[in-house]
């Protein structure tokens, strides 16, 4: 699932601040369930049920930067 970097991702230096890749993982989460045509909002409605997160950790290996596109992989 590609995610591109804008400038509301990014710290003063052109850097994606850490905590924002926690918002990349769910827009990826999102459009995959849609790609298998789950709908989150139509799931709760019709079953009360939805996807939660628990927890997460991440491992950061680079910085990514203003206008890079990213790949987010399960």
């Amino acid at each position: 699932m590609p995610v591109r970097v804008y400038w509301e991702d990014t710290d003063a230096g052109g850097v994606v601040f850490y905590a924002n890749y926690l918002k990349f993982f769910e827009r990826a989460r999102t459009e995959w369930l849609r790609r298998l045509g789950l709908n989150q909002h139509t799931l709760r409605e019709q079953t009360g049920g939805m996807f939660v997160v628990s927890s997460a950790q991440i491992k950061y290996h680079q910085p990514a930067r203003l206008d890079d596109l990213l790949t987010v992989t399960a």
